[in-house]
């Protein structure tokens, strides 16, 4: 775990499942505030996705669009050679759908949470307790990574937006 790390060297690697969460459940137009923040994590190097989880996982072309217009490169990471052997020791054949041999993007997630020396993950996945089955949350907790979800990354950020929201509704009454 990560608790010995100041808040500000933690680094997130995030599934494309909590970045689709975030823009279902706080979308752009209501919760813009956090959508800077999280535009800040992604230029400060704090917050990382595979190009291949994103392009595999985000069908929202909104979400798409944002990236793009805000020009988070630094967001998309292209694999290392020490990521690619990370991902090698957690794609094991639980973490591949048996009907269509496709590991999707989770071992990538997690692999690169592990090369960062203090990574997060974030993911919406919960816990399987089909040992059949695991999850995201299930492999980081066999390696002793942090999981969290999105939510759980505005906690640890310590994120607060209840004045803003309350602002935007009062101008939003006007």
């Amino acid at each position: 775990m990560n608790s010995l790390f100041d808040q500000d060297q933690i680094v997130y690697s995030m599934d494309a499942s909590s970045l689709i969460e975030a823009y279902h459940s706080y979308p752009f137009d209501i919760f813009p505030s956090l959508w800077d923040k999280l535009e800040e994590l992604i230029k400060s190097d704090r917050l990382k996705m595979f190009e291949l989880v994103f392009d595999y996982e985000v069908k929202d072309e909104e979400i798409k669009e944002w990236c793009k217009e805000k020009e988070l490169d630094s967001y998309i990471r292209i694999a290392t050679d020490q990521v690619d052997q990370n991902k090698a020791q957690i794609l094991t054949p639980l973490l591949v759908d048996p009907d269509t041999g496709d590991s999707g993007g989770d071992p990538w997630v997690i692999a690169l949470a592990q090369d960062l020396q203090n990574g997060v993950v974030v993911t919406q996945e919960k816990i399987s307790r089909n040992k059949d089955k695991p999850k995201i949350p299930n492999v980081c907790d066999d390696l002793g990574i942090e999981c969290i979800d999105i939510l759980g990354l505005m906690r640890k950020e310590k994120w607060i937006f209840d004045s803003i929201i309350l602002e935007r509704n009062q101008e939003n009454a006007e």
